[in-house]
């Protein structure tokens, strides 16, 4: 009994090291996490929750498959500090599947509620490494085309991402309000991403978006000019604002069509 009792001590030191381990090596504040993830994980109507690694840090992802088969996935990247059932996310993850793609939400890592937004510059590598996770998943699931959607600063990873990972097997990518922070490293910088950056990308704003976005649409476009990406749109959603309230139906159009016309084999 005695011998049982040691042995059970160990394992549950064990455990709680490899937990603070985890926790020493990520830059998101994972009690947040928890408490975002035990919200979401009991409301999900559409699809289901799913534990994916990173790093061997764990993180919440919502994963729905199509009505029919398809080779076709749409990874999902939410906005700073909120989670991957996030307002039009979730909307967006239901309206995709129904529209013949696998859809996986990521939760991306979060800093504390009052941490600026240049402090998730050093969050870019842990947010790659979940992209890279989502990935797999999608192709473990029979995925063969990846596609990125991103909104804000999630827009942002994932431009920063196809651009410092050019071999990964992204075929496109749908940026939301592509914000700009320039005092932060190049990842928080779109028009220095996007030079290098080969798979087409769709651009939507909105009329009435913020001042981080407006103002570098036009380094944006000549970006992804001078690195010849002829598959650059940029769209202009006149009344929107940056959380296109009210104008969801325009962005899902807007997204669809783009989709429907880059995720062909």
């Amino acid at each position: 009994m005695r011998s049982n009792r040691y042995t059970l001590t160990i394992v549950l030191l064990l455990a709680s090291f490899l937990s603070s381990q985890a926790a020493a090596q990520s830059t998101s504040n994972l009690q947040r996490e928890k408490n975002w993830a035990d919200q979401v994980v009991d409301s999900v109507v559409v699809g289901e929750p799913v534990w994916l690694s990173a790093n061997r840090v764990k993180f919440l992802a919502l994963y729905a498959p199509p009505p029919q088969a398809s080779a076709k996935g749409v990874i999902l990247i939410h906005g700073r500090g909120v989670h991957p059932a996030w307002g039009f996310i979730d909307s967006l993850r239901a309206d995709l599947t129904d529209a013949g793609y696998h859809t996986l939400a990521l939760q991306m890592p979060i800093l504390e509620t009052d941490a600026p937004f240049g402090a998730y510059g050093k969050t870019f590598p842990e947010a790659f490494e979940r992209i890279d996770a989502g990935i797999r998943h999608l192709k473990q699931k029979g995925v063969q085309r990846v596609l990125l959607v991103g909104h804000s600063s999630g827009a942002m990873t994932a431009v920063a991402y196809a651009a410092k990972h050019p071999q990964a097997p992204v075929i496109g990518i749908a940026a939301i309000g592509l914000s700009t922070f320039t005092s932060g490293p190049d990842t928080m910088q779109p028009a220095l991403m996007l030079k290098s950056v080969r798979v087409p990308v769709l651009d939507i704003y909105g009329g009435n978006d913020l001042h981080e976005v407006l103002a570098y649409n036009d380094a944006r476009r000549s970006a992804a000019q001078a690195a010849g990406n002829k598959g650059y749109s940029a769209v202009r959603v006149a009344d929107a604002n940056h959380f296109f309230t009210d104008q969801y139906d325009a962005l899902k159009k807007q997204l669809l069509d783009w989709l429907g016309r880059n995720a062909r084999p």
